[in-house]
């Protein structure tokens, strides 16, 4: 005795005289049963998985059976589930992959800009500020320079003003150091995904070759290739049996059923780069939340500390180049140290590896006796091409009354003077003059400050003969090393022996009883910039700063301690404050930026840059999840699960099986009586 699906027992009865077995009629029942049997598992499973996040609507594909054949002509056997898949559009679901890796590429830039932004603009105090207290201060000291406390006011500020350029340097370098930290825990991640998928692969090849379609799985491993997508670039690849080969950076992470691992370091350059395991060729990775994270610490974050670097050297550069060339309120010097080292005193300063590099120019040298105050004015040659620091102190140890020592265990040049003597890098002129071609008897002197903006030469030549201050028409033609006349000075009948006259820019002369022959020339330099090669700054020689960037400047330690060093003066002359003058006109000089922006200007870039760069990611990261949430829209109508729907599915094939049940119980019912009736005439 057999049981049909529905439970009721039936009995074997013989074909009919054309073959057809009475047994077919439980077949299109049972074939009805199982199909609706299908369904109903998938509409759970549908229901059961409706919030499952990667999840496909599953559907069935219902086909006739093979129909059963009877002399000439065939009749149905029943329904057959031809195949159970998932209801997916490949176009969509790669347009919701490249949304999801765009805007976790453009999230990640954005966070990072979002803290560079709150670093740079800080609840209390900021870069501008400090440097717009430091320039106000140095502007109040300058109409009175010998005030001590005003100096000490200058001189906390600048260490202020050093101490936010730290502070920020600090909290960028706290950004990168969180930026690695992410990339090291976003590569672990795709490891991860790469195993996962790896293994799915194994999972799916086993099913597929096994007949089965198994829509789990690929489901499942399409999430994780999409979560992989959010991470980094990918390129999947069909493969063999459902299998596919994933690609990461160009890099081969999944190959069947295997898996690679990547990894992040900091090549020595200070850029991040991810590499295949064993690897050193860095990965070409472009968007997702890593290439986010590589372009916003790679690019962006080391734009704007390379941008504070610069500001930080350019205002060490300008400052320094100020203090090393004034005078301070003790007069000249008598030794100094520098700060900013050389690795190897032997090699060219242009191979030294200073953060300065100076250049080709010319440092003038001042010498003051301090027993009579006459003073010499020497130009060294520098040229950082050829020269080594030993080189240059053997050409400042040239300058009489002055030597110099390369320190090969420091690195850093030392420069005193001989007992009686001072020195100083101001470019004041010598006391006297150059008189080689002088051949009267009166005596000529230089004096003041030259107020030109270039470097040049002045001789004086004596027009007529006789003696100074006597002979009429008797005068001291001024020129120029181009030949240019700048001036005509009377020096004959008239003129007091010993007055000191106004030459040009500043520059006075005077001559001393005595004779002066026709034709007569002596000649003195005048100098603007003391320093045209940059040495002193680069050697860090009777500088402002110590250091070179945001991270590591600070106030040269001997200034804070001894405020009378801060170098107010040009001449040295009580009262001069012209070296803070120039000292207060660097707050508006374009420094910057090709000459086009000042210190304060240059700051206020960086915030504005950095603020554009925000809000145009802000715009892009709007737009991103607008669009990635209309594509979700969109992916869910078609492949996403409707509970209405499904319930309606529900009943219509729980009717199915129903109807189902109901025909084979009564099949089962007309073949039993059928049964009873033929039995007793076989009987």
């Amino acid at each position: 005795m057999g049981r049909t699906a529905s439970g009721a027992a039936f009995r074997s009865v013989p074909s009919s005289k054309h073959g057809y077995d009475a047994m077919s009629l439980y077949t299109v029942g049972a074939s009805a049963l199982d199909a609706s049997q299908t369904v109903l598992n998938l509409i759970g499973n549908n229901l059961a998985n409706a919030n499952t996040p990667g999840y496909h609507r599953q559907v069935a594909d219902l086909t006739e059976a093979l129909p059963t054949p009877i002399g000439t002509i065939s009749v149905g056997s029943g329904v057959q589930v031809a195949d159970t898949r998932r209801i997916v559009n490949k176009l969509l679901e790669t347009a919701i992959t490249n949304s999801t890796f765009a805007t976790a590429d453009t999230t990640a830039q954005l966070n990072t800009m979002q803290q560079v932004q709150a670093n740079l603009n800080p609840s209390s105090g900021s870069v501008h500020a400090d440097l717009t207290q430091f320039f106000g201060d140095v502007t109040q000291l300058s109409a009175n320079p010998g005030d001590t406390t005003q100096r000490t006011i200058v001189l906390n500020d600048a260490n202020n003003l050093a101490q936010e350029f730290n502070s920020l340097s600090s909290s960028l370098t706290q950004v990168q150091s969180g930026l690695d930290a992410q990339m090291n825990s976003s590569v672990s991640n795709v490891n991860a995904l790469a195993q996962q998928i790896a293994q799915l692969n194994g999972q799916i090849q086993i099913a597929t070759a096994n007949g089965s379609t198994p829509n789990d799985q690929l489901d499942q491993r399409d999430q994780l290739v999409n979560q992989l997508a959010g991470l980094m670039n990918v390129q999947v690849i069909p493969s063999s049996l459902g299998q596919v080969n994933v690609l990461a950076g160009g890099a081969p992470v999944v190959v069947g059923n295997q898996s690679m691992n990547l990894q992040y370091a900091v090549d020595s350059n200070n850029q991040g780069q991810l590499t295949a395991a064993g690897t050193t060729t860095p990965l070409t990775v472009t968007g997702g939340q890593i290439g986010g994270l590589l372009t916003a610490r790679n690019q962006s974050l080391a734009n704007v500390q390379s941008q504070l670097d610069t500001l930080a050297g350019t205002l060490a550069q300008q400052v320094d180049n100020i203090q090393a060339t004034g005078i301070g309120l003790g007069g000249p010097s008598t030794l100094l140290s520098g700060t900013r080292a050389v690795n190897n005193v032997n090699v060219p300063l242009s191979k030294a590896g200073l953060a300065f590099p100076p250049k080709a120019g010319t440092l003038y040298v001042g010498v003051t006796d301090l027993a009579t105050g006459a003073r010499t004015l020497t130009a060294v040659n520098i040229d950082p091409t050829t020269q080594s620091l030993n080189n240059v102190a053997t050409a400042l140890s040239a300058v009489p009354n002055l030597q110099a020592l390369a320190n090969s265990q420091t690195g850093t040049l030392q420069v005193l003077a001989k007992p009686g003597y001072a020195f100083d890098f101001a470019g004041i002129p010598p006391s006297s003059p150059n008189t080689s071609g002088f051949t009267g008897t009166a005596v000529p002197q230089i004096g003041g400050q030259y107020t030109g903006t270039n470097n040049d030469t002045y001789t004086f030549q004596v027009s007529g003969s006789g003696t100074v201050g006597v002979t009429p028409n008797l005068t001291l033609q001024v020129k120029n090393s181009s030949g240019g006349t700048v001036a005509s000075l009377n020096i004959g009948q008239g003129y007091s022996p010993g007055t000191a006259l106004t030459a040009a820019n500043g520059i006075t002369v005077q001559l001393a009883s005595g004779t002066a022959n026709n034709g007569d020339t002596f000649s003195t330099p005048v100098v603007a910039q003391p320093d045209t090669s940059g040495v002193l700054t680069a050697l860090g020689l009777g500088t402002f700063f110590t250091g070179s960037s945001a991270s590591d400047l600070a106030v040269q330690p001997a200034l804070m301690n001894d405020p009378s060093l801060l170098a107010a003066s040009r001449t040295g002359a009580a009262g001069d404050n012209s070296n803070l003058t120039r000292l207060a006109a660097l707050q508006s000089q374009p420094v910057l930026a090709n000459g086009t922006q000042s210190l304060i200007q240059g700051f206020d870039a960086i915030v504005g840059s950095t603020a554009t760069q925000v809000q145009n990611l802000t715009d892009q990261q709007t737009s991103q999840q607008a669009l990635g949430q209309q594509l979700q829209t969109q992916q869910q109508s078609i492949s996403g699960v409707d509970p209405n729907q499904e319930l309606i599915n529900l009943l219509n094939f729980q009717r199915s099986f129903q109807l189902a049940s109901e025909y084979i119980g009564l099949v089962n019912t007309t073949l039993q009586s059928l049964l009873a009736t033929v039995q007793p005439s076989i009987g």
